[in-house]
């Protein structure tokens, strides 16, 4: 598994961080209800199982060893998509966003969203 984020998903983790907000990470599967979705955590232990699967800027991504294992041969990104739903603990809905995951799209390869 390899995580890659776009340009919008990176601005609103800068402006999180410029919030004040300290030790970020995004942690992937850890939603009760929203599955892999991607979660901004400061000061967050994610987990003695949990694997870096990329970055977003300077904030490191983690998942379950399972899930990246699940996942082992795909390349996902991080979005960031307006009008967040306030039924999250994740930083960005602060900010009014919501992260979500998804495969690159044809058009733009993961390695160019990065």
């Amino acid at each position: 598994m390899r995580v890659t984020a776009t340009e919008r998903a990176r601005g609103v983790v800068e402006r999180v961080a410029a919030s004040g907000r300290t030790e970020l990470m995004l942690v992937l599967g850890t939603g009760c209800c929203d599955s892999t979705a991607p979660f901004l955590y400061d000061h967050y232990y994610p987990g003695a199982d949990a694997v870096l699967v990329g970055d977003v800027g300077d904030v490191p991504v983690f998942a379950p060893a399972f899930l990246a294992r699940l996942y082992e041969d795909e390349a996902l990104v991080v979005d960031a998509e307006p009008e967040a739903h306030a039924d999250t603990f994740s930083l960005e809905a602060e900010l009014g966003y919501r992260f979500t995951l998804r495969l690159p799209r044809p058009a733009e390869p993961a390695a160019d969203r990065n």
